[in-house]
């Protein structure tokens, strides 16, 4: 589906449907569909994760976002993302979105295996603004992370602010 075609989603599909291009764009190392859910001046804010995993400065910019993410998470270790809990809100061109996410991390190569068990398994929570562009695409203006819950080994991730 072209990403102009849109217009036949509802608002809520559309908007839905970036943060979904985001956690897709990460968990299969797609930069151009990563880069396809943000705005040129996106702001991606892991202040809110839980500092003993790590402390991490907001990336700001859609190209520092798309990098960042994609050394650090999208090409730096196996992850699967998966969102629920989903509540949208739209004021016009305008909208936000909360959700959980829960997301398994493996260090590069070893997920998803039963044979390698050192992993990092996070409950967060995303608090998102989008806007809606002039070709009627939902695009993410600014995502901010908390951390909710952890289990497991936070080295296993190997997170990092830079690699």
């Amino acid at each position: 589906m072209n990403l102009t075609e849109t217009t036949a989603f509802t608002d809520r599909d559309g908007i839905v449907d970036a943060v979904t291009r985001m956690v897709e764009g990460i968990d299969f190392g797609d930069e151009s569909l990563l880069s396809s859910a943000f705005t040129e001046d996106a702001v991606f804010d892991l202040s809110g994760i839980d500092h003993s995993i790590h402390s991490f400065e907001p990336y700001a910019g859609r190209e520092q976002v798309v990098r960042t993410l994609m050394e650090t998470v999208g090409r730096g270790m196996d992850t699967f993302h998966a969102l629920s809990n989903i509540r949208v809100r739209v004021d016009g061109d305008t909208a936000q979105l909360t959700c959980y996410l829960i997301g398994q991390h493996h260090r590069d190569g070893q997920g998803p295996s039963v044979e390698f068990q050192d992993h990092l398994l996070l409950g967060n929570r995303f608090e998102t603004d989008l806007v809606r562009d002039h070709d009627h695409v939902w695009l993410i203006r600014r995502n901010r992370v908390s951390s909710r819950w952890s289990v497991g080994n936070p080295a296993a991730a190997a997170i990092t602010a830079e690699r």
